[in-house]
């Protein structure tokens, strides 16, 4: 039976025979691929010192007792980090990251948003200081081996059969997430293990682990030990919304991302808020997406009316956030929980206001609010058994 050799694509609507032979058309976005080509890794060496790995500050003991268990059991199997946003995802795989580059192994970490690639490549540099990092991503691909790359799940594509150990980060977000090609892609870059690191379990994870084919390495407590901000919901008409927005802006004494359903969404808002508050937007196709995020960081802005784009990976030190539900069916429970968990990140201000305000209740809100509470149950617990 033919077979891609990058996607796995058996399928034969997709095989096309043009002058130089058969192709797959599934994953063409991805260069074009002939059917008899073998696909090779591509030769690189990896410094001996890259593994020195220096944290600015200490793990608390919960984040070093999940690090040990991850580098433990990813001798054996592959394994799933599941973190509460802002537990430390990052820290906790360095351990592992650098056991694999003390041996001359080859690692990547990849993650949907180039935003968030370029955030992590930065905070690499500094814990592995004497490591090559590389970033990769859509227009930033001219250089693409070091020690440690760190790359969008697009560019994967380019590292056929290559690394020993791939971190998979946010690997049930948009659009990794039922991405078949994707995945495929994502598997075939990886000869070795893999750890998905999330802080929200999907269907696709949930059967690895009933299958036994990946170990949970879980921490249900951010490191200052504070619980998950429990949303405020709020109830009514789009216009009530629109004028309670207005009012939680007006009292808000903290910096303000509002989340909001899409570019259309971000942009009324905008023009209707901004003679009143100091504000911006931001959208994936934004041309100064970058220069807007920035700005809002660098606290030029009061408030920044955002899609998803900011959902993950970015962290804002004092935010507080607005869901604004306007549409049934855009925000699902991950999406959700990805959102609220930018509030209380900091270990110096662990607090923040968190609100959902929806012109009706539905299972994803309820199943979001449900599990934000589980995990401080968890937290909970775990603390009384510390002490």
């Amino acid at each position: 039976m033919r077979e891609c050799p990058r996607c796995l694509n058996r399928d034969p609507r997709y095989f096309y025979k043009g002058k130089k032979g058969i192709y797959c058309r599934k994953c063409i976005r991805f260069k074009r691929i002939l059917l008899s080509e073998d696909l090779m890794a591509p030769e690189y060496d990896i410094d001996l010192k890259a593994g020195h790995a220096r944290f600015t500050y200490p793990l608390t003991p919960y984040q070093a007792k999940a690090a040990f268990d991850c580098l433990i059991n990813i001798r054996y199997r592959d394994v799933l980090l599941h973190c509460v946003c802002g537990a430390g995802k990052t820290e906790i795989v360095v351990a592992t990251m650098a056991d694999y580059l003390s041996r001359r192994l080859k690692i990547a970490y990849a993650i949907a948003r180039k935003e968030v690639v370029k955030e992590l490549a930065g905070r690499f540099k500094i814990l592995f200081p004497k490591a090559k990092v590389i970033a990769v991503y859509g227009g930033h691909s001219e250089e693409k081996y070091g020690d440690i790359i760190v790359c969008t799940t697009h560019q994967l594509y380019r590292y056929p059969k290559t690394f020993d150990l791939l971190i998979l980060d946010e690997v049930d977000a948009f659009p990794f997430k039922g991405d078949e090609v994707l995945n495929n892609i994502a598997y075939m870059a990886a000869k070795g293990r893999i750890i998905y690191s999330t802080a929200t379990v999907d269907k696709h994870l949930s059967e690895l682990l009933k299958k036994d084919e990946v170990k949970e390495v879980s921490l249900p407590i951010r490191p200052h030990l504070k619980p998950l901000i429990v949303p405020r919901i709020i109830k009514g008409p789009k216009v009530y919304l629109l004028i309670r927005l207005f009012l939680l802006l007006k009292k808000s004494k903290r910096q303000m991302i509002i989340f909001v359903s899409s570019k259309k969404t971000a942009l009324y808002l905008y023009y209707l808020f901004h003679p009143f508050f100091n504000c911006t937007y931001v959208y994936s196709d934004l041309d100064k997406r970058d220069a807007h995020i920035k700005a809002f960081r660098d606290r030029k802005y009061d408030f920044i009316f955002a899609t998803t784009v900011l959902e993950r990976g970015i962290t804002v030190k004092g935010v507080s956030v607005i869901v604004l539900v306007l549409h049934e069916g855009v925000f699902d429970k991950a999406s959700l929980i990805q959102m609220l968990g930018r509030v209380g990140r900091d270990f110096h201000d662990p607090e923040g206001e968190a609100y959902i305000l929806t012109m009706r209740m539905n299972a994803e809100i309820d199943d979001c609010i449900r599990e934000i509470g589980n995990a401080n149950e968890q937290a909970l617990s775990l603390l009384r058994q510390s002490y």
